[in-house]
């Protein structure tokens, strides 16, 4: 059967036709609630026009118990936890011309004014939260004014380029107006993406948390001391917080309430209030229960090979393939190799501001010295060696499937080629050596690069870094590899700028995701371990331009970082315009074919092996089992996305 990815929104006679044309089904538990007077019949708990589902394969059954397994310390488990993925308020799909629309999902849909400076959300009437609350504008209202735009409350905002959004307006209960200053054509799309559309972000139940804010409490920070919080903020930072597991009485939106929480298990039960249902009008999940047993992270494995965990992929791995598959039949599962969105399953990203080291700095700048990097690397051996021929040689890009792609900038620089990398080691001046053959820095002295890489950061770092280390040490340099925990790796890498070279993934490569995060890593200003200098000066600037702060906030009333060159410059600029272009324009290939022909030409983060498979682990009784990313999904914890749909098979 043809797989869809899709989720269909019937609106207006269609839709109130279909509604009232469908005899809604419950899951026999919830039935056994409804006769004892424990719950409200199901008509009553929906929506008064529900999200309607096409399954992937077939309509599904109720009833069940989903086994999974979470590796320990990281106590996500498969099907995706991620508390922002998985209730969208709206959501991308494939369109005839072969592009992709925006269609309703927890929301019915909305529209753009004419000049494309507010969008109109309108929201399902009668949708509830997990408690039976309604969901309404007011809990979108409250993520921004009361926590996005609050000092003290902790949220995801920063750095999601979201700052052209400037007043969120309830226009009644089940209709929210975003409005800008200028044009913005991005938002419907951000609302269809977790940066403005999933819990977290988008919306937050303001009935249950407003107890622990100060502007709807004022004994909040009495209450807050109370439960042994220094403050309000902390309290509501605590209750509010990302991770589920710290509040199991906050009400969601998703399929499965978190229900129990230990440190060796989790259990999450149905949410009776789910806002959607199938074809057939059967309220889904079909799933009742899911239980994640915690475990260390190689006897994961193991439960997977033993066929123990019905479903498996948020920590599986490329290395462990050959026993997936060897294990297959015996342990009752079937593997998917999922294709991969990742532009390079590792990249390594050179610090072109490094500090207190000018010959090191000047080295790391010099164009030359990264494009030999880059050439002394055979991306063909690591493909076999590590990914077993499933992956893709490739400098890092964007995916073939965009639509301004051009096929050399993944050539760029990729071939192995280390006769042209000694040469250009040589023209940037690393002639002298010591007494061991390593090429000395060009101060003179002994020269060490240390690759500083995370286990989270980089699913299989080892194998893959140890060949980089012998590539590069190939032709002349001396290698230190430097496995972190991911605390300290964030704390050099991302934040205080004291590496040489950090490793890690590179994912949004995929041409939504690319385009709503604003280019990401590929721009100057972004999160980047290539120039964290120069990000910080240029994040300066845009804060005392926008008002936020003076010169005099900053520490001895200077600018932090460094001021970046002007080519440097030209590409955040390039990065800021193409977030105000509309998806699909022409400005937008421009923009965006500018940003990548700047990478390919200077080897700011060098790829390895992209496009590498997500491996998918399902027991072979259950259906619907998701076998590619659907439009603007990229990552693990967006399959959250499909998770209601999966049924046991009788």
């Amino acid at each position: 059967m043809k797989r869809k990815l899709i989720v269909l929104l019937l609106v207006g006679a269609m839709c109130l036709v279909g509604a009232t044309a469908l005899a809604y089904n419950e899951a026999p538990m919830l039935r056994v609630k409804v006769a004892a007077g424990e719950l409200p019949p199901v008509e009553e708990r929906l929506p008064e026009e529900p999200s309607v589902l096409e399954p992937l394969e077939e309509i599904g059954q109720y009833g069940g118990t989903i086994h999974v397994f979470a590796a320990d310390p990281f106590p996500w488990y498969d099907l995706g936890e991620s508390a922002d993925r998985g209730a969208w308020l709206l959501h991308f799909v494939s369109a005839e011309d072969g592009g992709v629309t925006v269609v309703g999902d927890l929301a019915k849909g909305g529209e753009f004014s004419a000049d494309k400076k507010s969008f109109t959300l309108h929201l399902r009437e009668g949708a509830k939260w997990s408690d039976g609350a309604p969901f309404t504008a007011d809990d979108i209202v409250f993520m921004y004014e009361d926590m996005h735009w609050t000092t003290g409350v902790e949220t995801w905002w920063a750095g999601l380029d979201m700052e052209a959004l400037k007043r969120v307006v309830k226009v009644d209960d089940y209709t929210v107006r975003y409005e800008m200053d200028e044009p913005w054509p991005v938002m419907e799309m951000r609302l269809a993406n977790w940066i403005a559309g999933g819990i977290y972000e988008g919306y937050m139940p303001k009935h249950y948390l407003k107890e622990w804010h100060i502007k709807y409490n004022p004994e909040a920070n009495e209450l807050a001391k109370e439960e042994g919080f220094e403050n309000w903020q902390a309290a509501f930072n605590y209750h509010a917080d990302f991770s589920p597991t710290r509040d199991l009485n906050r009400p969601t939106m998703q399929a499965w309430i978190l229900e129990e929480f230990t440190t060796s298990y989790k259990v999450h039960v149905r949410n009776p209030y789910y806002w959607k249902v199938d074809t057939a009008g059967n309220q889904l999940p079909y799933v009742d229960k899911i239980v994640a047993t915690i475990v260390d992270p190689e006897v994961y494995q193991m439960k997977i090979i033993a066929g123990e965990a019905d479903v498996a992929y948020a920590q599986t791995r490329i290395e462990n393939y050959p026993l997936y598959k060897e294990n297959e039949e015996e342990g009752g599962y079937r593997v998917v190799a999922i294709p991969g969105t990742y532009g390079a399953d590792v990249k390594l990203e050179v610090n072109l501001t490094y500090p207190n080291d000018p010959a090191r700095q000047t080295l790391y700048q010099d164009v030359r010295f990264r494009r030999a990097l880059s050439l002394a690397i055979n991306r063909e051996e690591i493909n076999e060696t590590v990914y077993f021929g499933l992956g893709v040689p490739r400098q890092l890009t964007v995916l073939p499937t965009t639509s301004y792609y051009k096929k050399e900038w993944a050539e760029a620089y990729a071939q192995y080629d280390p006769n042209t990398a000694n040469r250009l080691l040589n023209e940037a001046g690393l002639t002298e050596r010591d007494k061991d053959g390593f090429r000395l820095g060009l101060d003179g002295k002994s020269l060490l690069l240390a690759i500083e890489y995370s286990q989270l950061e980089v699913a299989t770092p080892t194998t893959l870094l140890e060949l980089v280390k012998e590539y590069w040490e190939n032709v002349g340099l001396r290698v230190l590899l430097k496995f972190e925990d991911s605390v300290l790796w964030n704390t050099r890498v991302v934040e205080s700028n004291d590496h040489d070279i950090g490793a890690m993934y590179q994912d949004c490569c995929e041409e939504i995701s690319n385009y709503l995060m604003g280019a990401g890593s590929w721009r100057t200003g972004g999160t980047v371990a290539w120039g964290h200098s120069w990000h910080d000066w240029l994040k300066a600037e845009d804060d005392i331009a926008a008002g936020r702060k003076t010169l005099a906030d900053f520490e001895g009333g200077k600018m932090p970082g460094e001021e970046p060159p002007e080519e440097f410059k030209q590409l955040e600029e390039w990065a800021e315009l193409r977030t105000a272009t509309e998806f699909g324009s022409k400005e937008y290939e421009e923009l965006s074919q500018q940003i990548y022909d700047f990478h390919a030409d200077k080897v700011l983060m060098i790829g390895t092996v992209g496009l590498v498979p997500l491996i998918y682990i399902a027991n072979k009784n259950l259906g619907n089992v998701p076998e590619a990313f659907g439009p603007g999904m990229q990552v693990w914890c967006d399959l959250a996305y499909l998770g209601d749909q999966l049924f046991w098979k009788k």
